[in-house]
C-alpha cells in the first residue's frame, strides 16, 4: 500500500487521497491483528448512543462544568455497567463511603 501511495504521488490532482492512504497506514485492519477485536466501530457508537440522546434530549449543557461532570459521571456509570454491576448499589456504596454516612 505504500508503494502504491507513493507511487500515485506524483500526480497534483491525487493529492488528498494519497494522504488519506498515507495517514491511514498502519491503522487500517487491526482487528485482523487482534483476535476478537470487532472490525466495525459499532460497539463504540452503541455506548455514547444514550449520551448523545441526553444531549440532543436537553438541547445542550448549559455550561462547560456541567459538561464535564455529565462525562464523569457517565463514564463511571458504564464503567459499573460493562463490570456486571448495578449501578445505583454502586453508587450508595460510593456516597456512604465518601461522606461517611454509616
Amino acid at each position: 500500500m505504500a508503494e502504491l501511495a507513493e507511487h500515485f504521488s506524483k500526480f497534483s490532482e491525487l493529492k488528498k487521497p494519497v494522504t488519506y492512504i498515507r495517514n491511514g497506514l498502519g491503522n487500517w485492519y487491526t482487528c485482523l491483528l487482534y483476535p476478537g477485536m470487532e472490525p466495525t466501530n459499532n460497539l463504540s457508537e452503541l455506548a455514547i448512543r444514550e449520551h448523545v440522546l441526553m444531549r440532543k434530549t436537553i438541547g445542550t449543557f448549559r455550561s462547560e462544568d456541567g459538561a464535564e461532570y455529565y462525562q464523569y459521571i457517565a463514564s463511571v456509570f458504564t464503567s459499573w455497567r460493562l463490570q456486571g454491576k448495578d449501578v445505583y448499589d454502586e453508587l450508595k456504596k460510593l456516597l456512604v463511603n465518601e461522606l461517611c454516612l454509616r
